[in-house]
């Protein structure tokens, strides 16, 4: 079976791959236990800083021809990839000061119970990682894997998306020539089998980022091991009555039809107060038609996406809702969409309920916050939201009741440095609250009693 990369601004196939096979992707989980055990772990820690700065040293040379083959592969415009890659390239220096501000951790025991006893907690690598890798952020999402896994010790299994697979074989090539090699940094090549096949391996973890559907599989279907999943998200805009009705638009269109709408965390579903509906409609449609489509916004990744996108858009307006602006497939090659306003009087349609991975952005006028936060919370997802007001300080008290892992004020969809604390709650992910860097550890605990003295207490 094969592989197919494909320009989605004209639909034109560049390149096809050979699939891996099941035992092959076993051979190379295999492979990466012994590079693991032979060759990384034996460095000291000092080496392993020294291999990921030679990495980034190779990965900032190589800039120019890595943002160009995701663009190619994805239609993403070039501004938007080029940031994302600088953005990943920061989380050298970040991952690195926190790993050399690692220690073991001696954990205080009551001395009274536990007589001339000490415990400390260690952290050790997990052994193998499963990278499940995602097609719209073909760099930025593998780096934020890469650099903490291998600096902590682990080796990593890469199944690239099979929708950017020339982005992550060009990726795996660079990561051998700064130094590491092969057998602890494993490509494999494929589709949805091939990443099963990673799922039931006996690699030690897995990490996803993707649709909840998968995650739902990788869920039952991976035995008991650690899963670092960023699933599906539904985010939520909340304009208030005091809003800035420029900045909410802007921020809004941008937040919403940045790179064709295919983001997680997007904003793909709004409620405005009903006191600047109006205002904020006109202002929304009126950027939203002067949108230079092929060159801000980007095509969809296949045509298949597009149909769905489609799909759901005219399903929404048989049910009542509007379309304000746009609502249809673009005329001439690749796979463009209009950018697309729906106004809504409910929530039942899919494309409100559900992950639209496109340009759509669905409004609902609101009496009060109230009812924005009941609707906003009424999701399964949990990933992000955005509440755009004048008063920050109400703003944060907004915030602390919406039921997501990620909230914006006056902004939208930046992260903190590579990732760090980037975490969804209910179906959208599975929530650890702890730096990214310790999700690819284990913990150890170590309790000694430091004489050679049996307890009183012992069964003699």
């Amino acid at each position: 079976m094969k592989v197919t990369s494909i320009d989605p601004r004209t639909g034109e196939i560049i390149a096809s791959f050979q699939a891996a096979r099941a035992s092959e992707v076993l051979g190379a989980v295999e492979r990466a236990r012994k590079g693991q055990q032979r060759w990384w772990l034996e460095l000291t820690k000092e080496e392993r800083i020294e291999r990921l700065r030679a990495l980034e040293s190779v990965l900032a040379r190589n800039k120019s021809e890595v943002v160009k083959t995701a663009c190619l592969e994805t239609g993403i415009p070039q501004a938007s990839v080029a940031a994302g890659f600088d953005s990943a390239m920061r989380g050298f220096s970040y991952y690195i000061g926190r790993y050399e501000a690692l220690q073991d951790k001696p954990f205080p025991l009551d001395q009274a119970l536990w007589q001339e006893t000490n415990a400390i907690i260690h952290f050790e690598p997990h052994g193998v990682i499963g990278h499940i890798g995602v097609w719209n952020y073909p760099f930025w999402q593998t780096m934020i894997t890469v650099i903490p896994a291998l600096l902590t010790g682990n080796s990593i299994v890469f199944k690239p998306s099979e929708l950017a697979t020339m982005t992550g074989l060009r990726i795996a090539q660079l990561v051998h020539e700064a130094g590491i090699p092969k057998d602890v940094f494993v490509p494999v090549i494929g589709g949805p089998s091939v990443g099963k096949a990673l799922v039931r391996s006996d690699c030690d973890a897995i990490v996803f980022t993707g649709s909840m559907s998968t995650g739902q599989h990788i869920i039952k279907h991976a035995g008991v091991k650690p899963l670092v999943l960023e699933l599906s998200g539904n985010d939520a805009g909340l304009v208030c009555e005091d809003a800035n009705i420029e900045q909410a638009a802007r921020g809004i269109a941008s937040g919403t039809f940045s790179r064709a709408g295919q983001v997680c965390i997007r904003i793909k579903r709004v409620y405005v107060h009903h006191h600047v509906a109006e205002p904020f409609l006109k202002r929304l449609i009126d950027i939203t038609s002067r949108l230079n489509v092929r060159e801000q916004i980007g095509p969809l990744i296949r045509e298949e996406a597009r149909v769905r996108v489609d799909k759901l858009v005219q399903e929404a307006v048989v049910q009542g809702a509007k379309a304000l602006i746009g609502g249809r497939k673009m005329e001439g090659s690749g796979f463009f969409y209009e950018p697309t306003v729906l106004l809504l009087t409910d929530d039942q349609a899919e494309v409100v309920r559900k992950e639209t991975f496109g340009p759509v952005c669905s409004v609902r006028v609101v009496q009060n916050e109230e009812e924005a936060l009941r609707l906003a919370n009424d999701s399964d997802y949990g990933l992000g939201a955005t509440i755009w007001s004048t008063n920050v300080e109400r703003a944060a008290q907004l915030a602390s009741r919406l039921q997501v892992g990620n909230v914006w004020i006056n902004e939208f969809g930046r992260s903190l440095n590579c990732g760090e604390y980037f975490q969804g709650c209910k179906s959208s992910g599975i929530t650890s609250s702890q730096e990214r860097l310790m999700m690819f550890l284990k913990k150890k605990t170590v309790i000694a009693h430091t004489t050679s003295e049996p307890r009183k207490s012992w069964f003699s």
